[in-house]
């Protein structure tokens, strides 16, 4: 019974000296300077559930990139942390929703829908990929993340 007893104490010790903080941990506040609206953490969030939460008002890509603190795999993330879920719109000829980055003096614009590629959005229009992918630098080389519904410069 001894060794049960000592078992047991040693245990008790080990949770309460070695375990993480569940309190007084402060937000991260680790978010881009042009955050103008904020959302605290709740147990159980997870980055895309709070994406979705918004609304998907924005990106998951968009949400990583106002919060970089916040690891891609999104492994931390706690509750009482303080994210960035907007900034503020880009001064762009385009209609919001853009994405981030898109060219300031953009004078062409174009919603993007479903099933639409970089290729099938530039040809139509005598628009290089080159030029696409500098006026749109959100957009990936593979161009694997267009959001449908969101606006992309398509002349300048």
């Amino acid at each position: 019974m001894y060794f049960i007893n000592t078992i047991v104490a040693a245990l008790a010790f080990a949770a309460t000296t070695f375990a993480a903080p569940t309190e007084n941990l402060m937000p991260r506040q680790g978010y881009v300077s042009t955050c103008t609206a904020t959302y605290t953490v709740v147990s159980g969030d997870t980055c895309l559930g709070i994406v979705n939460k918004q609304g998907n008002t924005f990106t998951l890509d968009q949400f990583y990139s106002w919060n970089p603190e916040v690891s891609s795999s999104c492994s931390n993330l706690f509750p009482g942390e303080v994210v960035c879920v907007g900034v503020a719109a880009a001064p762009t000829g385009c209609a919001a929703p853009t994405q981030p980055g898109i060219a300031a003096n953009c004078k062409s614009c174009y919603t993007v829908v479903s099933g639409d590629t970089c290729l099938s959005i530039t040809q139509p229009r005598g628009v290089s990929l080159g030029d696409f992918y500098a006026w749109n630098p959100s957009v990936n080389s593979a161009c694997s993340n267009l959001q449908p519904g969101y606006n992309y410069c398509v002349g300048v």
